[in-house]
């Protein structure tokens, strides 16, 4: 994921490099971390609004 600059979802900036919040739905949040090389994503935080 980190090799592609190209994010098909609208991310917002956070602490982290690994780290990318995102808008779904119209105005629903995810946070996830992800690890390339172990091919992990892990999803930390769910808003719905």
């Amino acid at each position: 994921m980190s090799e592609q600059p190209e994010d098909p979802l609208r991310t917002f900036p956070t602490s982290g490099p690994q780290v990318r919040r995102a808008v779904f739905g119209g105005s629903d949040l995810v946070t996830y971390a992800f690890d390339d090389a172990a091919e992990i994503i892990t999803v930390t935080d769910v808003t719905w609004i």
